[in-house]
């Protein structure tokens, strides 16, 4: 797994061994963030089950503000800090956060604060893809773009006053939801 554009391009980034954690593919982040543009410039990130924090080590080193990692698992978590350390990443850019990411999602949405970019790339065999759906895109939210990495075939459907986009890269499947102007 590596960083595959912006200030830390080519930087390798470290996973726990084992199927624990499900890294995105490089294949799968360099078309996510090539759709995505320039949208990471001055953003404010959620990394909801973040693995080794792939997704959102990309978002910041594409211009990023900051970037909240968050996991239920202390080891990809210890992976998460061993990998911005390694890389330089100042302390008021990044915040990691242990806890079960729908619980933790809901509380944060109800806090005043930036708009979100928001990642989620839960476990296949979880429903927890729909359950950060339904919290992100609430009228009153504060997420305006939502990425959600998924098996194929088993993403939501965008809600209304949201656009949605799907792609398919062989068992997964990204699904862009963006929030109307």
């Amino acid at each position: 797994m590596r960083v595959i554009a912006g200030t830390w391009k080519g930087r390798v980034l470290k996973a726990p061994a084992g199927d624990a954690t499900r890294p995105t593919t490089d294949r799968v982040k360099e078309s996510l963030f090539s759709i995505l543009g320039d949208r990471m410039s001055g953003a404010v990130v959620l990394d909801l089950c973040c693995g080794a924090g792939g997704l959102g080590i990309e978002a910041l080193s594409r211009g990023a503000v900051s970037c909240t990692f968050v996991d239920r698992s202390p080891e990809a978590l210890t992976f998460v800090r061993r990998n911005l350390e390694s890389l330089g990443v100042t302390a008021e850019r990044w915040s990691v956060v242990r806890a079960e990411a729908h619980n933790w999602f809901v509380k944060e949405l109800g806090r005043p604060g930036d708009d979100l970019a928001v990642f989620a790339d839960p476990p296949y065999s979880s429903n927890l893809v729909h359950d950060v759906c339904r919290v992100a895109c609430v009228p009153e939210g504060r997420t305006r773009l939502l990425i959600l990495e998924h098996e194929f075939g088993a993403g939501p459907d965008a809600p209304s006053g949201w656009i949605l986009d799907r792609r398919h890269y062989g068992r997964s499947e990204l699904s862009f939801m963006e929030r109307e102007s």
